[in-house]
Parts: structure tokens; C-alpha cells; sequence
């Protein structure tokens, strides 16, 4: 390396162990920094999930209910063709979280 030294790069440990010792404690630091960032990353991640399966529930809670005002419109009106159509949307609703909760356990189990 012509001469030029990195910045982690050092003579023997041997011959220089209080530069040693510094170095590691500069790496130890870095680690324990790192480390936090992470924990604090995590905890974020846990809570914006809380927040999209909340939010997940609720929009099929107020899809459910504005199919339900519709069906009770249409049904005002004489048309009782759409109950199997407002059904349906509401499972295909159910099977969204459903999924959203799949790939939250994915994401649990690869973080661990």
C-alpha cells in the first residue's frame, strides 16, 4: 500500500497496544450505536404495523358499511341483484388483511 496507512489499518498490536485498545473502543462505539438505531428502527416498524392492521380493519369496518347502505338503497329502489356482488367485496376485503397479516409474520420471523 506505499506506505499510506488506513485508518483501521495499525503497526502490531504488539508494539502499540494503547492504539489498539483505541481503535476498539472506537469499533465498540460504533456497534453500540448502530445497535440502538436498529432497536429504535424496529420499534417503529412494530408500531406503523399496529397502525396499517388498525387501518386495514377500519376500511373494511366502513366498506362494509357503505356496501350495506348501497344494498339497503338499492333494495329500497327493488333491485335485490347486489347483495351477492356487496358479499363478495367484503370477502375480498377480509382476504386483503388477511394477506397484510401474512407478510407481517414474514417480516417478524426475518427480523428475528
Amino acid at each position: 500500500m506505499d506506505g499510506q496507512r488506513g485508518f483501521y489499518e495499525m503497526e502490531n498490536p504488539a508494539e502499540n497496544p494503547s492504539k489498539a485498545a483505541e481503535y476498539l473502543q472506537e469499533l465498540n462505539n460504533i456497534i453500540e450505536t448502530q445497535q440502538g438505531l436498529l432497536e429504535k428502527q424496529r420499534v417503529r416498524i412494530e408500531e406503523l404495523e399496529l397502525q396499517v392492521t388498525d387501518l386495514c380493519t377500519e376500511n373494511a369496518r366502513l366498506k362494509d358499511q357503505h356496501q350495506r347502505h348501497l344494498a339497503t338503497c338499492r333494495l329500497q329502489q327493488g333491485n335485490h341483484s347486489s347483495l351477492g356482488a356487496i358479499k363478495e367485496n367484503v370477502l375480498q376485503e377480509k382476504s386483503k388483511c388477511e394477506s397484510w397479516r401474512g407478510v407481517r409474520e414474514l417480516l417478524d420471523k426475518t427480523s428475528m
